[in-house]
């Protein structure tokens, strides 16, 4: 995960190459190590100086990755024993995943090799990695979302890649990707061992379609769930499911109901498919976890807060009535149209700043665990059409820019100041000027009440994970 040097197998000149596509994915990602092509014909690769053989590099390589035809990789792999590379990825399929016994026997030689030269490898059958830290990128899809607390390992490679554009378009940022492939030697349960350890990650995330070592997956699952959460999705539980994971990495999957005793006895969230999986994560990285499951919703329109406060309910929170006391606070700042008696519903309101005083008045109460929010906006879609009848309208908009900015910046403050999560639920996406503010700040915005409300539930779910309850 932290190579200062790279051999690579498999680039060439032709664009059209895996290999080549992963190798320009690291050197344009960043990645400042040096870069050793192995090529057998070619003398340059990419613009680097290319080596027949990796024993003709003569300097320590920390790491290897291969992509390369199935029935060489053997041999390679010899080779890299011998220049004293310990650390390998093997992109290659065609092993135990393929049917007949030739791909399972290239997987044992494969293995054998490597313990004899005290080697690791990823995969075989993956599609690399990613480490932000390192701006380290070997996967096939480039522009990968860098930075956040977020790290996810795999049994699918695409979901390790191919899910970037998705991430950047929700603000959702990663730390690490591991894609394990095959797991003919390195597993989740490794995987685990080394994230939980790792002071950049936060949450920590899996895709699973079977867990090969229960014992030691359990074992490296409790570990990291005392320090921080870990969420799965694990899809091998029907028929079809079952017969794909066996064709895709060669897994034996199980029950749903096995799986879901395997996660509650290891500490695992288990999410139902990748979005909500990166919904929980997200939050789980960026916001303090509430200490009960009381939540206050604020809402400056009456459908959008029902609508949390039903999902809320749905997902086993409770949105309980404020105290008399704290309604007449409430009511102290609001408008004679408001409603304060959770959910907060102030009908229609331009001041923004009234969201903030209401969000610290709840929790300086103690009445409530954490808050949800909805009614920010974006000034400039009201102005778009007030501009033609109001043309002074336009002298006033940096003087609204920076207030709104304020705005912002004071909101992001408030998890942080009482150590309590608030979550922001907009139609508005992640690139807006609105939203993207508060998802820099750590405050996760969601599109759906739902989704709020769910993700709300897992931090809950971990907080009593963590505890013992």
């Amino acid at each position: 995960m932290n190579p200062s040097s790279l051999a690579f197998w498999g680039a060439s000149n032709n664009a059209m190459k895996m290999g080549t596509i992963q190798l320009t994915n690291v050197l344009e990602t960043g990645f400042e190590g040096a870069v050793y092509p192995i090529h057998p014909s070619e003398e340059t690769v990419l613009g680097l100086p290319a080596f027949k053989s990796v024993l003709d590099v003569g300097k320590p390589i920390d790491l290897a990755q291969l992509t390369l035809p199935t029935d060489v990789v053997p041999q390679v792999l010899e080779d890299c024993g011998k220049a004293g590379i310990r650390s390998v990825i093997i992109i290659s399929g065609g092993f135990k995943e393929a049917p007949g016994d030739k791909g399972k026997q290239l997987e044992r030689d494969i293995l054998e090799i490597a313990r004899k030269y005290d080697m690791h490898f990823l995969g075989p059958n993956c599609v690399g990695i990613f480490n932000s830290l390192r701006t380290f990128n070997s996967t096939t899809i480039p522009r990968p979302p860098m930075g956040g607390k977020i790290a996810f390992a795999s049994q699918s490679g695409a979901y390790t890649a191919m899910i970037n554009p998705y991430l950047r378009a929700n603000g959702i940022k990663m730390c690490q990707t591991i894609s394990v492939g095959n797991e003919a030697d390195i597993d989740l349960a490794d995987c685990l061992e080394y994230l939980v350890d790792e002071p950049e990650v936060n949450a920590i995330g899996l895709y699973v379609e079977t867990v090969r070592r229960p014992r030691e997956f359990i074992r490296a699952a409790n570990a990291a769930v005392k320090k921080k959460p870990v969420v799965a999705v694990y899809v091998g539980g029907g028929e079809a499911g079952s017969r794909s994971s066996l064709s895709h990495t060669g897994a034996l999957s199980g029950p749903d109901q096995v799986y879901d005793g395997l996660f509650e006895q290891a500490g695992v969230i288990r999410a139902n498919d990748m979005d909500e999986m990166f919904d929980f994560l997200w939050a789980l990285s960026l916001a303090p976890l509430p200490s009960g499951r009381r939540m206050a919703v604020i809402s400056n329109s009456g459908g959008p807060g029902t609508s949390l406060a039903y999902h809320l309910e749905k997902a086993g929170m409770s949105v309980p009535l404020f105290s008399e006391e704290l309604v007449q606070q409430l009511k102290a700042v609001t408008g004679r149209l408001a409603y304060v008696g959770n959910p907060i519903d102030l009908t229609f309101e331009m001041d923004l700043f009234l969201f903030k005083k209401l969000v610290e008045l709840v929790f300086e109460s103690g009445e409530v665990d954490g808050a949800l929010l909805y009614g920010i906006f974006g000034w400039q879609d009201f102005m778009v059409n007030l501009e033609k009848r109001f043309p002074d309208i336009k002298k006033m908009q940096g003087a609204w820019e920076d207030a709104y900015f304020d705005f912002l910046d004071k909101m992001v403050a408030i998890p942080k100041e009482y150590g309590l999560p608030l979550f922001v639920m907009s139609f508005m996406g992640a690139s807006s000027p609105s939203i993207s503010p508060l998802i820099d700040g750590g405050v996760p915005a969601f599109q759906s009440a739902s989704r709020a409300a769910r993700a709300m539930k897992a931090m809950c779910d971990y907080r009593e994970i963590r505890e013992g309850k």
